[in-house]
């Protein structure tokens, strides 16, 4: 991160301080204990597998996150919730036998702070909720070290391999996050999100993308290529197709101007005994913050857990 971070961590404190504001208010909402287990959860899937770009060497793509409720902790006693969060979800790469060292390299470090609204009796800090309206303020980059060109060319010297040298340039953006799942068609979940990348944050400073020194044809602004993005997952019960199979369907294109660039994934998720696998295909942008802009064909294979529990 780069930038103004006393700010940000001036932000990150008074969002801290709110459960005491809150606890005045226990005669008007149902107060859950900050060890109520439902407090801390992962924000995504936690998944571990292997990943191939068309544009990169095999690697051994782990993504972890979690999300930790701020303020306030209480519900309404109608089951409208209304909570704080504050997430964080990181992606790591590791190169077993694939380049020199087999390097492990950040990919993905995205903290945000982040309101849900849930309409449902269901608990609002379940991704398994059947609606939910999220809006957050967010940081993300990939926390390498190169910026210019001099520091490009130094690390061309340390590794020649001109795909491997571009893992190392940095990206980074702040943006500003709006997501809906709607769940009122039977088994099928529908997902809409949008992002606002911001040219000057409060975490990052000034937006770091493509330069034109890094010279590559396709070099793009993000906002070209991700900021609009939807999905449809069936079946979101515990009833899957034939007892062991689920599937998921996501498009993303860029809001500079809509459906010019665009990626597609399909997902098929299969519940091998106590192993929830996943099997995927994508095609398009987005497969690595580093060449965000780059038109990639993606596959990998992986296990995914939805919470902290290995329980199927």
């Amino acid at each position: 991160m780069r930038g103004r971070v006393p700010i940000g961590l001036a932000l990150l404190f008074l969002l801290l301080a709110l459960p005491n504001a809150a606890l005045a208010l226990d005669h008007l909402f149902d107060c859950r204990s900050l060890t109520d287990k439902s407090s801390i959860q992962p924000y995504e899937p936690l998944t571990g597998g292997v990943t191939h770009d068309s544009d990169d060497a095999r690697y051994l793509d782990v993504n972890l996150s979690v999300q930790f409720r701020l303020a306030p902790f209480c519900d309404n006693p109608a089951g409208v919730h209304n909570h704080f969060y504050l997430t964080m979800a990181t992606r790591f790469g590791f190169y077993w036998d694939t380049r020199a060292g087999s390097p492990v390299i950040g990919k993905r470090y995205n903290p945000q702070l982040l309101w849900r609204f849930t309409p449902d009796v269901s608990d609002g800090t379940s991704t398994s909720s059947k609606r939910y309206i999220d809006v957050g303020y967010a940081h993300e980059s990939n926390g390498q070290l190169v910026h210019t060109p001099q520091q490009y060319q130094s690390q061309l010297l340390l590794t020649p391999d001109v795909q491997e040298a571009n893992q190392y340039i940095h990206r980074g953006w702040d943006y500003l996050h709006l997501a809906w799942k709607l769940n009122e068609f039977g088994h099928v979940a529908t997902y809409l999100e949008g992002k606002y990348f911001l040219p000057h944050g409060l975490l990052q400073g000034p937006e770091d993308e493509y330069h034109s020194w890094e010279d590559n044809p396709q070099g793009k602004e993000r906002k070209a290529v991700d900021g609009l993005d939807a999905a449809v997952e069936y079946p979101v019960h515990a009833d899957k197709i034939l007892g062991i199979l689920d599937l998921a369907a996501k498009y993303q294109t860029g809001y500079d101007v809509p459906l010019r660039y665009s990626t597609e994934r399909l997902e098929v998720g299969i519940q091998a005994g106590p192993l929830p696998l996943a099997v995927w295909v994508q095609h398009g942008y987005m497969s690595d913050l580093a060449t965000y802009y780059l038109k990639v064909t993606s596959y990998g294979i992986e296990v995914r857990f939805f919470s902290f529990s290995t329980q199927p």
